[in-house]
């Protein structure tokens, strides 16, 4: 299952601003809601990628049962729920709960160094 992420309540418009840069910690996820949309974010091969932080599982999010979401080499997104696996690079789901769905992920570009949604 899959939702495209403006499907979700609370989906912020095209260009709105999410959160510095700065705020996603290094080799970790930031998880946050914004403007009452949660989101989770992290760096990959030097590149922001953010996802809703939602699993399609269950809809729960990924980090509702703790924060340690990333694997160890970072390459992989870990729910906490029912230990669904999704890549980090485009949220597509590799093994447990997360075969054959994927996470909603978010465009963004950076703005200076403001994480923003994509306008196209």
């Amino acid at each position: 299952m899959h939702l495209d992420w403006t499907e979700f309540p609370d989906a912020p418009v095209m260009g709105a601003s999410l959160f510095d840069l700065t705020d996603i910690p290094e080799g970790g996820v930031l998880s946050k809601v914004v403007a009452g949309f949660p989101v989770l974010a992290l760096m990959v091969d030097g590149v922001p990628r953010v996802f809703v932080n939602a699993c399609p599982h269950q809809f729960l999010p990924l980090d509702h049962h703790g924060d340690n979401i990333l694997s160890a080499d970072g390459r992989h997104l870990l729910c906490t729920n029912h230990s669904a696996v999704f890549r980090a690079f485009d949220g597509e789901g590799t093994a447990g709960e997360g075969l054959d769905c994927r996470l909603s992920q978010v465009p963004v570009v950076l703005v200076g160094a403001v994480v923003t949604v994509a306008t196209s």
